[in-house]
């Protein structure tokens, strides 16, 4: 796995307590009246200065693009389950100790809190930075939380580790090229990637012989079970009274879209355009969220836990955007096997473009 780790010794963390997780479709199982709280956010944090006792003047000054030392609680998750920019997670917290993180990030944090992404050798070092979006207390149930990834940081020391734990990070920025042209063919290499793709799992999706060649797989029978048991869920709910969201299904194009959008909309890191440059198709703002927009087109994330991990670890765009693109061409020769064990003959442009 890349990334480095902070050790932690936490006997409840390490037996896999964690807070409970809502369905990100599971809008019906949060109460009607929602407390909607946006007074502070990520950017009232980046002003806070912290004092961290024993600390000397050295750790309150920042370099240029990371500023000064911050401190942040953390909220434990599997690994598996990291977010990237832009998405969401429903949470409900009823454990005394997480009830009294989610005190402490309102009173001192301004509503941020960071995603502890869990791995056997203790905390992936570079962690989401999320801020609470919505919540609602009830009595006898806890909190319902809501919580959007706004940034990275990387953090340095656990500072506390119960009753929950605290860290000192700093935040992350990107490493921007000066000359966005190769970032821009990347961009174009993704979008083209997610139209091929899109395309052969249209053409998989409609063949009935795919599923008796495949259904030997654990990928695939996994896959079918996760299906199954949401199509139940949805079921259960429905006949509970709530109202049916309309959703259409996307492919994998138009989830790569909707990502796309929510990434750019959410993206608070600040950009430096030079004078009198080349113009390109996109600026850096744009090329940023599609190279975090790339790994959040799975209908099950979990699947991708390595590569996301490997995208939030990156700091530099251009290296991320290589991945995103090398992550998409793996794929497409997955779906190319899929097919012609199929017998399927694929119905369309084929490309390879290495960077």
């Amino acid at each position: 796995m890349v990334g480095a780790f902070l050790t932690t010794t936490t006997t409840t963390i390490a037996n896999g307590n964690y807070p409970s997780v809502l369905r990100n479709s599971d809008s019906s199982l949060l109460p009607r009246q929602h407390n909607y709280w946006r007074r502070f956010g990520i950017s009232e944090w980046r002003d806070k200065l912290f004092d961290f006792p024993g600390a000397g003047n050295d750790r309150r000054l920042g370099t240029e693009s990371t500023g000064p030392p911050k401190e942040v609680c953390i909220l434990p998750f599997p690994y598996d389950e990291v977010l990237l920019q832009g998405e969401t997670k429903q949470l409900r917290l009823y454990e005394d100790r997480f009830l009294k993180l989610f005190d402490h990030c309102m009173e001192h944090h301004e509503g941020v809190v960071a995603m502890g992404l869990l791995a056997d050798t203790g905390i992936i070092q570079t962690v989401p930075l999320c801020e609470i979006e919505a919540f609602n207390r009830m009595e006898g149930f806890g909190i319902f939380v809501t919580i959007r990834v706004v940034g990275r940081a990387q953090l340095f020391e656990i500072s506390q580790q119960t009753p929950y734990i605290r860290a000192v990070c700093r935040e992350l920025n990107d490493k921007i090229p000066p000359n966005l042209e190769l970032p821009n063919l990347l961009a174009s290499n993704i979008e083209n990637y997610l139209l091929l793709l899109s395309n052969m799992e249209a053409q998989l999706a409609k063949t009935p012989a795919n599923e008796t060649e495949l259904e030997d797989t654990e990928e695939v029978a996994e896959m079918k079970r996760r299906i199954q048991v949401a199509k139940l869920d949805d079921r259960f709910y429905d006949d509970l009274g709530e109202e049916e969201d309309e959703v259409t299904q996307l492919d994998r194009r138009g989830r790569f879209k909707q990502a796309y959008n929510v990434a750019l909309a959410t993206d608070t890191q600040g950009y430096c355009l030079s004078q009198g440059g080349t113009s390109y198709d996109r600026s850096p703002q744009e090329l940023t969220a599609i190279s975090w927009a790339a790994f959040c087109t799975s209908t099950i994330p979990e699947e991708d836990a390595a590569t996301r991990i490997q995208a939030l670890d990156c700091e530099d765009l251009f290296e991320r955007l290589k991945l995103a693109s090398h992550t998409l061409k793996e794929k497409k020769k997955r779906l190319k096997k899929a097919m012609e064990k199929a017998g399927i003959r694929f119905e369309g442009e084929e490309f390879d473009e290495d960077f």
